[in-house]
């Protein structure tokens, strides 16, 4: 039924000079849902991720967000990108704690603690907290990069390419992490690799 959708792609066309790379896609991912679109290097998996979350505009068609309609969908989504894209100034902390100084007014205090809560859920260990990210794995800075889009509490939560570059144990971990994340926040989760 149509009040359970979390995000609507009708139509998308995605078109970069002469080479179209999205034709006529209609997509539906329903709420509480964790849907994985799978394909090879270079098909636009990351472009329809960016496009879904508002980042890239179609060439054509439409995305709503039916369940939220009413309400502005940024606060209610969390992405975590491609390799992080975290601050390599900041501290594995202080990144989770950036999108809550941007868009809170919690005490300093309330900020960490709510960072590393996030930080424990995604998984990373208290030892890596005030570590910069150029001096953790890259299965930690994936880790890291889950607490950070999960630090506001979102409802949708956008994965490009989350296990790329891991080894299958860490791989398999991460998705077990992410499903454990899904069923306990209830969060709807599209993840592209």
């Amino acid at each position: 039924m149509s009040d359970d959708i979390a995000i609507r792609v009708r139509g998308l066309v995605t078109r970069f000079g002469a080479q179209t790379v999205h034709n006529g896609l209609d997509l539906d991912v329903r709420r509480g849902e964790i849907l994985g679109v799978v394909g090879p290097s270079g098909c636009g998996k990351s472009v329809l991720l960016r496009e879904i979350v508002g980042l890239d505009a179609p060439t054509e068609g439409e995305i709503t967000f039916p369940y939220f309609e009413a309400e502005d969908i940024e606060p209610r989504r969390g992405v975590m990108f491609q390799d992080g894209a975290l601050f390599s100034t900041l501290t594995v902390l202080e990144n989770v704690e950036a999108p809550l100084r941007e868009h809170t007014h919690l005490s300093p205090a309330l900020r960490a603690q709510i960072a590393s809560l996030k930080l424990s859920m995604a998984g990373l260990d208290p030892s890596a907290h005030h570590k910069r990210p150029a001096q953790i794995s890259g299965g930690m800075r994936k880790r890291a990069a889950v607490a950070r889009a999960i630090a506001l509490d979102p409802e949708l939560l956008f994965l490009d390419e989350p296990t790329a570059g891991l080894d299958p144990i860490s791989a398999g971990n991460f998705d077990e992490m992410t499903r454990d994340l899904a069923r306990s926040l209830g969060l709807t989760v599209f993840l592209v690799t």
